[in-house]
């Protein structure tokens, strides 16, 4: 089953090039790719340094998506690593974005924690910090890449 979660993940994430801000402002693009892939009672999490947000249902993970990209102009994410942990797959990320007052674009780390469960994904986890995430999916520290 391991191997399904992987690619069950991978189905729920935009090609590397992809403008998120866009993805999810958009109603009947949102609902197609990302909809028919959470359980009912789906959570989505964002764990930062100094607080944690929690939302529920398929429409929080929206608005939680919403609420973060909206400094953004652009924000787009690359996977650089999927880790197996039985019911739970670690994404490890990079992330690019560029705010609406700059020109530059910037690279944010960080990883994504997914829980599946009858086939669907039940929880998902966004850390600031790829150590935390690796902490709270039980693997080692020295496992934290950059």
């Amino acid at each position: 089953m391991s191997r399904e979660n992987v690619e069950l993940v991978k189905a729920l994430y935009p090609e590397p090039d992809t403008d998120i801000v866009q993805l999810f402002q958009d109603d009947e693009t949102f609902a197609r790719m990302v909809g028919p892939l959470l359980t009912d009672d789906f959570q989505s999490v964002m764990v930062f340094p100094a607080e944690t947000r929690t939302y529920a249902g398929p429409e929080g993970f929206r608005k939680n998506w919403l609420d973060w990209l909206a400094p953004w102009a652009t924000y787009r994410s690359t996977i650089d690593e999927l880790i197996d942990v039985g019911e739970r797959v670690v994404l490890l990320l990079r992330d690019y974005g560029r705010r609406k007052d700059m020109e530059t674009e910037i690279e944010l780390i960080g990883a994504s924690i997914c829980t599946i469960r009858d086939r669907k994904i039940a929880r998902w986890e966004d850390y600031a910090d790829r150590a935390d995430a690796l902490e709270a999916a039980g693997l080692a520290q020295e496992e934290a890449r950059n």
